[in-house]
């Protein structure tokens, strides 16, 4: 049995994969192996931690830090993290309070005024975002949001899995 002070998980889900993420987790694993941290850092690819629109990304355990944004040149100040002491990319970090989390936040809640929302007035609320069509089929992929039919018209619902993500109550009917 293997046992390592940290572990790195990779998103190499599509939208993260376009991104390069199979090239930031192939840099990130080498240059583990030359610093000598690849015994004590565990490394390993994921199919997504459901932000791929910020991605690349990767969590560091047992902290729970999430790296998004990650770009080959970043990959130096990561490893540093991840020795012995190390401290955390806080450029890279993504929090609840992160302007990009906050956006998404009141994307939802926006959304969430009724119990569902016109799909041509969700894609509009996503542009109001900066965010594109890419990122919609990404939420509806990961169970953010379902697309469904109300009297012939296509809507959108978000779903409890993002209400819960957001802290955003049900609608009262």
């Amino acid at each position: 049995m293997y046992w390592f002070r940290k572990q790195v998980l990779m998103c190499t889900a599509s939208h993260c994969m376009q991104k390069g993420a199979n090239q930031i987790a192939g840099r990130l694993r080498m240059e583990l192996k030359r610093k000598g941290l690849d015994h004590d850092v565990l490394a390993n690819t994921c199919d997504s931690i459901e932000i791929c629109d910020l991605g690349p990304n990767l969590v560091v355990y047992p902290e729970g830090t999430i790296y998004r944004n990650v770009q080959m040149k970043d990959i130096p100040k990561i490893i540093r993290s991840l020795q012995e002491g190390g401290e955390p990319v806080e450029s890279l970090i993504l929090t609840p309070d992160s302007d990009d989390e906050v956006q998404r936040r009141k994307l939802f809640e926006e959304a969430c005024v009724a119990d569902a929302i016109p799909t041509d007035d969700f894609m509009a609320l996503a542009e109001k975002y900066d965010l594109d069509q890419a990122w919609v089929d990404e939420q509806a992929r990961r169970g953010f949001i379902a697309h469904k039919e109300r009297d012939g018209q296509p809507i959108i619902t978000v779903t409890s899995k993002a209400r819960n993500r957001y802290g955003i109550p049900l609608v009262s009917g």
